[in-house]
């Protein structure tokens, strides 16, 4: 399948369309709050990485107090005034949390500290705190072990309470529509303790579940709705197609005028070399076609001239370099065929008198001089628009177009006044130029070309008789 300007501007639409629908498809997907999702804990939203650091401090806290050398102290001796003392130290320095340092035989598992912590130990803690609550509704609850070298005396149990929670939910950027804070226990069951947004996207989408490091709570992420409908962005795609299509058509329309005009520029630069007439320029549009088009007119000017070269040394007499018998037929013809529209010529035939006296007296080349001599005096003395040629010897022939044959007699009058009347053939020989002619006039009544010619032949042959150097005429 050869290629054409319709199938590449088809391919390019094609090409355009594919662009502009990735493209498309790119600008919903990132406009798209699901996009925006954090998929990795380098990307966690702001809100995320608040509670996470706020539980590595509670847990860098629980870890100091663990290893506190009085923590150590207490949990090994027991002595209960050592622990109220630490209790109060520590308490004085986390002020809003509650401690607990639990001895190793109390609790198997950390699991039971949520459980019996606020009534079994309220006696660790300071006096006067033992009813101290968190302003929040939740916390966050660490364990940290107390050891002593490898032997585990107790544990160290932080409960911090959380109430600037509140205000981050309330101030920082919402990384969905919707955004729910949740607290899991160990059977995986969770209580929503912090909430924000519109609750009525959780039946519009899934949730994106986001694990905080270091805490028993996941935040629960809903996009929310896409300001741009489906319906929009297809009604978006389809105008920008439409503008699409109607701009590679108008760019293949003057695509396609531009090449046609082109072509038939070079089209016209051959049609002229065929009539040998080449112009100097051929405008085309494209700048691709430039270069070619400007090589081809030189080349097409030097290929008609050297025709019209050829066809002037083909047409003209090599030695008296008037036209030629050839050329002479041709021009007749021409003219023979314009005396039905009423044009009117006539024809003048010219002998050189005593032409054989002088190849016999001085030679051939004083001949062949005569006749150089003789045909460069008639272009000389003859009208621009008048048709001299040589027909053999010394016999010429001189048409004269669109003129009656009373004012070709007064031309071959004016012609033979006009002629030198001595020649120098060669250095000293002179000769004196004398010439008999012949007239008629070209009939409208003629049946052949050549019967115009034949009277003037005639009418040369009784200027011959009458004493040579006189022009005689014979009417149709």
């Amino acid at each position: 399948m050869k290629p054409s300007l319709a199938r590449f501007s088809l391919a390019l639409f094609v090409a355009l369309e594919i662009a502009l629908i990735v493209s498309m498809l790119t600008v919903y997907w990132l406009s798209s709050p699901v996009a925006k999702l954090p998929q990795a804990k380098g990307e966690q939203p702001l809100i995320a990485q608040q509670i996470e650091n706020m539980a590595q401090d509670v847990r860098q806290t629980a870890r100091l107090i663990a290893r506190h050398p009085q923590t150590i102290a207490c949990l090994k001796t027991g002595a209960e005034a050592l622990c109220r003392t630490q209790a109060a130290n520590i308490y004085a320095l986390n002020e809003g949390a509650q401690i607990y340092l639990v001895p190793t035989q109390t609790v198997d598992s950390q699991a039971a500290y949520s459980a019996v912590l606020p009534e079994a130990y309220t006696h660790l803690v300071t006096p006067g705190q033992t009813q101290a609550t968190a302003t929040s509704s939740f916390g966050l609850t660490v364990s940290e072990p107390v050891r002593d070298g490898n032997q585990l005396l107790g544990h160290v149990v932080l409960i911090q309470a959380a109430p600037h929670l509140q205000e981050l939910f309330d101030s920082l950027p919402l990384p969905g529509g919707y955004l729910e804070l949740r607290q899991y226990d160990n059977a995986g069951a969770f209580t929503v303790v912090q909430r924000r947004g519109d609750e009525n996207l959780k039946t519009s989408a899934a949730a994106t579940l986001l694990p905080l490091a270091d805490t028993p709570w996941k935040l629960a992420l809903w996009p929310a709705q896409s300001h741009a409908s489906l319906l929009s962005y297809f009604t978006v795609w389809l105008v920008l197609s439409l503008l699409l299509a109607a701009m590679v058509w108008l760019m293949q329309s003057r695509l396609r005028i531009w090449v046609s005009e082109d072509l038939n520029a070079i089209v016209g630069l051959v049609t002229d070399i065929r009539r040998q007439r080449v112009r100097s320029s051929y405008p085309v549009n494209l700048l691709e076609f430039e270069k070619p088009v400007s090589m081809l007119i030189k080349l097409a000017q030097l290929t008609v001239g050297k025709q019209k070269q050829v066809e002037t040394e083909a047409s003209l007499d090599h030695l008296s370099q008037v036209y030629n018998r050839r050329s002479f037929e041709a021009r007749q013809s021409e003219l023979f065929k314009t005396l039905t529209q009423g044009w009117v010529h006539s024809l003048l035939i010219i002998d050189i008198d005593n032409f054989k006296f002088v190849n016999d007296t001085y030679g051939h080349d004083a001949g062949d001089q005569l006749i150089v001599q003789f045909g460069a005096a008639l272009k000389t003395h003859l009208r621009g628009s008048d048709f001299v040629a040589r027909l053999g010897g010394d016999e010429f022939c001189v048409i004269f177009p669109n003129t009656p044959l009373a004012r070709a007699i007064e031309l071959a009058e004016r012609l033979r006044a006009n002629l030198p009347a001595v020649l120098e053939l060669q250095r000293g020989v002179l000769h004196r130029l004398n010439w008999s002619g012949g007239l008629s006039e070209y009939s409208h009544k003629d049946t052949a070309e050549n019967m115009a010619l034949s009277r003037a032949d005639n009418a040369l042959l009784e200027a011959k008789r009458s004493g040579r150097n006189t022009t005689r005429q014979k009417a149709a």
